[in-house]
């Protein structure tokens, strides 16, 4: 099981990290948050993260 949890960590982006791989800024991120629409997104804390597989689609 830990192997899950490792795996989901390293799949877990960033704000800029996401932004680069998109070719947008990441203000643009930041507003379709705000407009909670285009690309799901998660908290951890009081961090948001992105999914790689949500990236990929």
């Amino acid at each position: 099981m830990k192997d899950n949890a490792d795996n989901a960590g390293r799949n877990l982006l960033t704000p800029g990290q996401a932004a680069e791989q998109l070719n947008i800024p990441v203000s643009t991120l930041s507003r379709w948050r705000s407009e909670r629409r285009e690309l799901p997104y998660v908290t951890v804390g009081r961090l948001v993260r992105y999914r790689q597989i949500d990236i990929d689609q």
